[in-house]
């Protein structure tokens, strides 16, 4: 490997573990709002949480539209973009709905940012086909979770001492289980695909 390989592929690598760390160094950006939360005032708690939360949409519409395909550091830039926003949606679930009276309708801001994450999904899906089956099943739990927490009828009082009403914890359980549906009918369609064309 003469000088100009080497180098090429070491401009390859170098964004390659950037983007593998990301995930990490966003993880411990996380935890560290929420461990100050005592320390800081109600509006910046609040401001940086939000920009905290935030933060793996851009990261995510970044590398599904602009980073280039097929490379590593792409794969590793939306893997690590899907599980950062995944872990920021279970904090809002938690964030707003442990908050609210279960027997009511959730606070508005949850289903609109529910219903934004969907929305994201759907963007982040639009132009990659091959993942729209892995990014639209979760975006459409997004959507029947932000809609149902406006139901009166649907929250029904905590289970079990629970501060979630029984249809968020229910919900919630569905959503998680969409992500992984999604993803498992993607792979599937994928090999399906590939066993046609051979």
């Amino acid at each position: 490997m003469n000088t100009t390989q080497q180098t090429a592929a070491s401009r390859g690598v170098a964004p390659a573990i950037a983007w593998g760390l990301a995930p990490v160094g966003w993880f411990f950006l996380l935890m560290g709002w929420l461990f100050m939360d005592a320390d800081l005032s109600g509006p910046v708690q609040t401001g940086l949480g939000i920009a905290i939360l935030v933060l793996p949409v851009p990261w995510l519409l970044w590398a599904s539209w602009r980073m280039p395909r097929p490379q590593v550091r792409t794969y590793l830039a939306e893997g690590g973009a899907l599980a950062a926003l995944l872990l920021s949606l279970f904090v809002t679930a938690v964030y707003f709905l442990l908050g609210a009276d279960p027997t009511e309708t959730a606070p508005l801001g949850f289903t609109v940012a529910y219903v934004a994450a969907a929305a994201v999904l759907i963007a982040a899906a639009w132009p990659l086909p091959g993942r729209r089956i892995a990014y639209g099943v979760p975006a459409l739990g997004c959507a029947i979770f932000a809609i149902s927490v406006q139901v009166p009828q649907w929250r029904n009082g905590a289970h079990m001492g629970s501060k979630l009403a029984i249809a968020d914890e229910v919900l919630l359980n569905i959503l998680l289980g969409e992500i992984v549906l999604g993803a498992v009918l993607q792979i599937a369609r994928w090999l399906l695909g590939k066993r046609r064309a051979v």
